[in-house]
């Protein structure tokens, strides 16, 4: 595992060499030191990364084909779900000018498939006929499938066992940014009361809180560089911790992930800043998650200069873990953790696979 974390170390400092960074980007001094003592003489234990506790699990196998893997999630049983695209490849004749989809008609396969979490063998599949363009999936703790599709710019919320949405936000294929309509929606966070969030998303850079009826609440961000904590460009990913009232926002674009207050406790805090955090390898961050005061994810991507999975202390920021599968990942784009803690999976597009990953530790991440 020492090789493995001193190729993505290298990994990052090539990518930042390799590439002209907005001036809003830099590496803090206290980065720089993890990466340094990582590259140290690990014989004298002086790195501030430990080892690496996630084993990639290389004997696991879906038993299904997949397209671009856009989404994962687990459902209350512990099953894997995955959301994918089948057939249909995102390029850019995919949408025209104004966001219109132009990349024909509803997918003809099931693309949200369950699988069984020891063997992969196909539990249960569905949503052949209904869905354009794949994005995010979240199964919330009663069950509910929440799908997002960016090219029909909308938010589904699937009861148990149902293939007929009870809650459809936005309006089909009509891409806005009013309080009704949506434009390229990517995922969505689902709190225990209800509430929930939606990244609206490649157009709108926009976080939207709802009542659990799909009332409007709230809303946050608005699109930009700047790198104030509300400047989003391609809010792409979401993690909900409500322990400390939090929601973390994967912002693509802008390498980094932006925690702010949920307002679960108080409506008027949605929105406060709390923490921001740079992406461990200086890439995008394209998908993050929350265990235990510990939040993972998924950055960088081939045309990068490489991929990395990070683990980072929720609490004060500090990068406590690189980790990867041994051949290393392409353009890795969701990723979810297990409610246990011990397991993670990671979707990866172009080309397309599924990973899976042990934490070696009987606490989880």
């Amino acid at each position: 595992m020492f090789w493995l974390r001193l190729a993505a170390a290298i990994c990052c400092f090539t990518c930042l060499y390799a590439r002209r960074f907005p001036s809003y980007d830099y590496f803090d001094d206290r980065f720089l030191l993890q990466m340094k003592n990582l590259l140290g003489d690990r014989e004298a234990g002086k790195g501030v990364i430990p080892a690496s506790r996630l084993q990639e699990d290389r004997s696991w196998q879906p038993k299904v084909n997949l397209g671009q893997v856009s989404g994962v999630s687990f459902d209350p049983e512990g099953r894997p779900v995955f959301f994918h695209r089948s057939i249909r490849i995102w390029d850019s004749n995919t949408f025209n000018a104004t966001n219109h989809f132009q990349g024909g008609g509803p997918l003809q396969e099931d693309v949200v498939v369950v699988l069984e979490p020891d063997t992969g063998d196909v539990i249960r599949s569905w949503g052949h006929g209904r869905f354009l363009l794949p994005h995010g999936i979240t199964v919330d703790d009663k069950g509910n499938t929440w799908l997002t599709d960016v090219g029909l710019h909308q938010v589904f919320k699937f009861a148990p066992e149902s293939e007929e949405p009870e809650l459809t936000l936005g309006e089909a294929q009509v891409p806005g940014s009013d309080d009704r309509h949506l434009c390229k929606p990517t995922n969505v966070a689902v709190a225990s009361s209800g509430d929930f969030f939606v990244g609206d998303g490649y157009c709108n850079a926009r976080i939207l809180r709802f009542s659990p009826d799909g009332t409007l609440k709230d809303q946050f961000g608005h699109q930009g560089s700047d790198g104030s904590p509300s400047s989003l460009f391609v809010p792409h990913g979401l993690a909900l911790d409500e322990s400390r009232d939090l929601l973390c926002v994967a912002d693509r674009e802008n390498h980094r992930v932006v925690c702010i207050s949920a307002g679960l406790l108080n409506d008027k805090n949605f929105g406060e800043p709390f923490m921001t955090l740079q992406g461990p390898n200086r890439g995008r961050v394209f998908d993050i998650a929350i265990h235990s005061g510990r939040l993972v994810g998924v950055s960088g991507s081939d045309v990068e200069g490489g991929a990395t999975g990070f683990t980072a202390d929720l609490s004060n920021g500090d990068l406590l873990d690189i980790w990867g599968p041994i051949t290393g990942f392409h353009n890795p784009h969701s990723i979810a953790v297990s409610q246990n803690g011990r397991i993670i999976y990671v979707g990866d597009i172009n080309p397309n696979q599924v990973w899976k990953f042990i934490v070696d530790n009987a606490t989880g991440v």
